[in-house]
């Protein structure tokens, strides 16, 4: 395994490290001083979608692992790089749009918040380029005709 591989490996794991991370944490807190988080489908307990974006990282750790001897396993962690970077989007543009973020609210009680991002999408879309970069350094760790497969030819052949 070369450096380039370990590299692919290692960005693989701090990116899986920060989807583990951000499943845990809040999307969206209440302003002024986080006096309260408010409870979304991806706040509170891990749910579904947060179990399957872990499963999904574990994915993209692998095709990086696998992707030290074969080129195009390097796809799965750009795939599952791809999906966990959709969700933290997908979530922040539909809070975005109602009642929308960084503006002030009123509550029933007359006071005014706002409701601002919590460290959830930031970690989920950290750790989804990390999967990205990783299969992009896979990916380009084997140099054009140098896969198991190409090495096993006569290097007196020229095509």
């Amino acid at each position: 395994m070369n450096r380039r591989s370990l590299l692919a490996v290692a960005l693989a794991s701090v990116g899986l490290g920060a989807i583990v991370a951000g499943s845990y944490q809040e999307l969206l807190h209440v302003a002024p001083a986080y006096e309260g988080t408010i409870e979304t489908g991806w706040g509170g307990p891990r749910n579904h979608q947060e179990r399957l974006l872990t499963r999904v990282g574990v994915l993209g750790l692998l095709g990086a692992v696998v992707a030290s001897r074969w080129r195009y396993a390097a796809l799965a962690s750009v795939a599952t790089g791809a999906v966990v970077l959709f969700y933290p989007v997908r979530a922040v543009l539909r809070y975005a749009l109602d009642p929308g973020l960084y503006t002030e609210v009123t509550t029933y009680s007359g006071d005014t918040v706002e409701y601002v991002l919590g460290a959830e999408p930031f970690l989920l879309a950290a750790g989804g380029l990390l999967l990205v970069a990783a299969g992009v350094i896979g990916w380009r760790t084997h140099a054009a005709g140098t896969d198991a497969a190409a090495s096993t030819r006569d290097p007196s052949f020229r095509a």
